[in-house]
């Protein structure tokens, strides 16, 4: 996240989990989140895309802007269905519509993308 905020960009959390508030609550993470788009603000689940759109309305970001990072097949559908970049988080076999896949979020590099 700190190189994410070294180049000015914001975050957003797009989580369909009806208690994303409180998880990041009680970690004591809430605030390195611009945005937090939960299941209680959409109508529609992934893969729908209307969480991540959401999220990028809400951050005024364009959807075509914006790099979503998903570890399952619905989120990664959803985040393509968006218009968004997906970085998938798990196994390339198992994430085939991600545009890009690393085994964790510890490969993850900002400078890749």
């Amino acid at each position: 996240m700190a190189a994410v905020r070294a180049a000015g960009l914001k975050i957003g959390l797009a989580s369909v989990s009806k208690n994303a508030f409180t998880v990041l609550d009680r970690l004591g993470i809430r605030d390195r989140f611009d945005v937090v788009v939960d299941a209680a603000l959409i109508a529609n689940s992934k893969p729908h895309p209307e969480i991540f759109l959401n999220a990028a309305a809400a951050l005024g970001v364009a959807p075509e802007d914006c790099l979503g990072v998903e570890d399952a097949v619905a989120g990664v559908a959803s985040i393509k269905s968006a218009g968004m970049f997906a970085v998938g988080v798990g196994s390339p076999d198992v994430l085939t519509q991600a545009d890009r896949v690393i085994p964790s979020l510890t490969e993850f590099r900002l400078a890749d993308y």
